[in-house]
């Protein structure tokens, strides 16, 4: 049975890229372009792991999302990358992200934006311990 890998961002030529690529290599991939359709995704199927960008409806929804997956016992063991351009924006909207500041990272991985599709993959592969 192959992997399902759920990538959620708002840039939806970045998701089908990213689809295209993974499926290529035997993976079954699904795209959510919001936290909430993210959410919705991993109740109606579990991943194996998740490729999260940070800034889509909000500032800070994929951090919002990824602490509210860690924090359920149902979903805490997916490993998450973070695929994000947040730290560029971090001089200007410091308020936004306070809350990260002194917890633990929600995530496994992450990659700045932009990596490449080679990038992701190793890192997908990393957390899966592929």
């Amino acid at each position: 049975m192959s992997k399902k890998i759920l990538t959620i961002d708002d840039d939806v030529d970045l998701t089908d890229s990213i689809k295209a690529w993974f499926e290529a290599r035997g993976y079954a991939v699904r795209a959510a372009h919001s936290g909430a359709e993210g959410k919705k995704a991993i109740r109606q199927e579990r991943p194996d792991a998740i490729i999260l960008d940070v800034m889509m409806d909000t500032d800070a929804d994929g951090f919002n999302l990824a602490y509210e997956l860690k924090g359920d016992a149902a979903t805490r063991d997916i490993p998450i990358v973070l695929l994000s351009g947040f730290t560029d924006h971090l001089a200007d909207k410091a308020p936004s992200f306070e809350f990260v500041m002194g917890r633990d990272w929600p995530a496994t991985e992450y990659l700045k934006k932009p990596a490449s599709l080679q990038s992701i993959g190793e890192a997908v592969e990393r957390v899966l311990g592929s």
